[in-house]
């Protein structure tokens, strides 16, 4: 009888280790490109501010057609700033962002645009824009 050697390849003993090893390059990649970018220290920092997505919320809930096309807004959530996009100028005392909201009745986008003066929120422009219809709702021009 004879012995068979079974003879594995190079990729055969090491795909695992390469695939793990080539995931994490990536995943530190973009995470590289989005402080570099600024991203992730206006998310940080939109995260760490969230009267200024409350009071807008609170507005938007004074506007009928709001009420009328998505219901009265829910508070956002911590996830709904994390997966906005924000973006701050003028040495932090702009902004602009948007982040998901919730009604009753249906889900859109709200976009803010506010100014800070002192410590308060100055806001600029709110809108929401909605999933189903298409519409935009301006709160505030």
């Amino acid at each position: 009888m004879k012995n068979k050697i079974n003879l594995k390849s190079w990729w055969q003993i090491n795909y695992r280790w390469f695939l793990s090893l080539s995931a994490f390059i990536i995943a530190c990649l973009i995470l590289a490109y989005a402080i570099s970018q600024g991203s992730f220290k206006d998310m940080a920092q939109a995260y760490a501010d969230p009267v200024l997505f409350q009071k807008a919320i609170t507005e938007a809930n004074k506007n009928d057609e709001v009420i009328q096309i998505l219901g009265t807004l829910e508070p956002l959530d911590n996830m709904a700033i994390l997966e906005g996009n924000t973006r701050y100028s003028n040495d932090n005392k702009a902004i602009e962002a948007t982040v998901r909201v919730t009604g009753k009745k249906a889900k859109g986008k709200m976009d803010i645009s506010a100014q800070k003066i002192g410590s308060e929120w100055k806001y600029e422009g709110i809108k929401i824009r909605v999933h189903e219809t298409k519409q935009e709702i301006i709160i505030r021009k």
